[in-house]
């Protein structure tokens, strides 16, 4: 948990300062999560939702509030009778309102598209929860999810080299395609190679194909100025649109099929062939072992990269293709940017402008769902016809089957929207709603990871409506290992 102090200036002299604590979603739950499994060797699917939501309330009722005793004892001259946790009833009120008003403003909404995922949490994360780590050439590091490299003495795994390989070219005997990725696991899910429409050396291998060496699948190989620099390695470059943001971008230039190779805890699923099982980084070792006794191997290199790792868990992230529900970020963020330019709004200190623009000018839209059970539960159902079978919540050509709404009222949307909008012609009385189930349903496990979050995009809303004029930067305070502590 962290302490949240809202400040309201009434006078030039007079402040009112309102204490709160987030409920931490993502480290809370990994810390109540440890803590079961030590004591009682469970986990929390063993334990169920339910009864892990006590835990973790009992552990918040032990632990929770020692933050707040220790303000008290350095004498911290809050209004404590007003105060906050993010997830008492209030605070979630707030959030099922917040999130039916984006959703009604056409701010919210759900889609499938690529984005950050947590192994270890079995849970997107967004941008702003991703730590950085720069590898200078050739690393080893331990992976907490899996069970050690026995090649390595202390069960590490290779991080910071270049792998080449080749793909054979249909129609064409003898001759390969060879290119080279930092995680080779993904060339299981490679859908295309892509070379420069102009590269001479490639000029006969427009619109043929390659085979893939495990599964036979034809893959084909595409013109792409924007993504290929012929000048840089073999001038080829693999692409697996469903798990990097560059190949994302060439999949839907060029139409292709995005592949998921990855279960949600990060082992290889039925997409990866004889691979199917593995972890992700022990599939690595045993593809490269397979690339040398197909004869297909080139070779590898040191090479500079950067991980993007959950700044929560420490896991090692994945970009994967996943629906979630996202704030639409762009017109708030232009707003922001221009009411510092034109004068409205100021920064102090002022050279934390740069930090402003920067952030605000390049703006992505906001994922807000977890894959949670410790925070607040987004207010969507999905909706299905009693009898019903086939309907998958995560298919998105069921998109239309989800029902934002604050309450009771969900009925009276659903009514109108798949009776008399859709021409469904279902029975009132036989519909079946996630809602209305007692138990946990496997329909509604996506959660909202703080409720001050979801509160933060409409903030500038309300910051420049109502006469405010200001924004502080001020500054943070870090441990020894430069981690931040408030």
């Amino acid at each position: 948990m962290f302490l949240s102090l809202f400040l309201t200036f009434h006078s030039t002299f007079y402040t009112h300062a309102l204490k709160g604590t987030d409920h931490a979603g993502i480290a809370t739950q990994s810390v109540v999560e440890k803590m079961i499994m030590k004591e009682s060797n469970l986990t929390r699917h063993d334990l169920g939702r339910e009864e892990f939501v006590k835990k973790v309330w009992e552990w918040k009722a032990e632990y929770g509030n020692r933050i707040t005793t220790q303000l008290r004892r350095l004498g911290s001259s809050v209004d404590w009778s007003r105060e906050r946790f993010t997830m008492d009833e209030m605070c979630s009120r707030a959030v099922i309102e917040a999130f039916n008003r984006f959703h009604e403003d056409g701010l919210l909404y759900r889609a499938e598209r690529l984005g950050n995922w947590s192994c270890a949490l079995k849970s997107a994360i967004s941008d702003i929860e991703v730590d950085y780590v720069d590898l200078e050439g050739r690393t080893f590091l331990e992976v907490k999810t899996h069970k050690g490299n026995p090649a390595d003495a202390k069960g590490r795994y290779e991080f910071g080299v270049l792998t080449s390989f080749a793909y054979p070219i249909e129609g064409l005997e003898g001759e390969r395609l060879i290119v080279a990725t930092t995680r080779l696991e993904t060339m299981l899910g490679d859908t295309a190679v892509a070379i420069h429409p102009e590269d001479s050396r490639y000029k006969h291998l427009h619109g043929k194909f390659v085979i893939h060496p495990f599964n036979g699948r034809r893959i084909p190989i595409v013109c792409d100025a924007e993504l290929v620099d012929m000048t840089f390695g073999t001038g080829a470059v693999k692409i697996t649109p469903a798990h990097d943001p560059n190949d994302y971008e060439c999949g839907k230039r060029h139409n292709l099929e995005f592949i998921t190779i990855l279960t949600p805890d990060g082992a290889i699923n039925h997409n990866g062939s004889q691979f199917e099982g593995m972890m992700r980084y022990d599939a690595r070792i045993a593809v490269e072992q397979e690339l040398v006794n197909l004869g297909l191997y080139v070779g590898k290199e040191p090479n500079k990269m950067r991980l993007g790792l959950c700044s929560r868990s420490g896991d090692i992230l994945e970009p994967m293709i996943t629906p979630q529900w996202y704030v639409n970020c762009t017109g708030m963020a232009k707003r922001s940017t221009d009411a510092v330019r034109n004068g409205e709004l100021k920064i102090v200190p002022a050279e934390h402008e740069k930090t402003w623009f920067q952030w605000l000018d390049n703006i992505r839209d906001w994922c807000v769902s977890r894959q949670l059970w410790w925070g607040h539960q987004i207010p969507a159902w999905f909706a299905t016809k009693k009898g019903e079978t086939g309907m998958s919540k995560m298919d998105m050509n069921n998109n239309d089957r989800w029902v934002v709404a604050r309450n009771e009222e969900v009925r009276q949307w659903y009514y109108f929207y798949f009776v008399f909008a859709q021409n469904f012609h279902y029975d009132h009385s036989s519909l079946l709603l996630a809602w209305m189930r007692r138990k946990p349903a496997p329909r509604r496990k996506l959660f909202l990871d703080a409720a001050a979050r979801n509160l933060c995009s409409n903030a500038m809303r309300m910051f420049l409506t109502r006469g405010s004029r200001l924004v502080y930067f001020h500054s943070l305070s870090w441990d020894g290992p430069s981690r931040q502590m408030i």
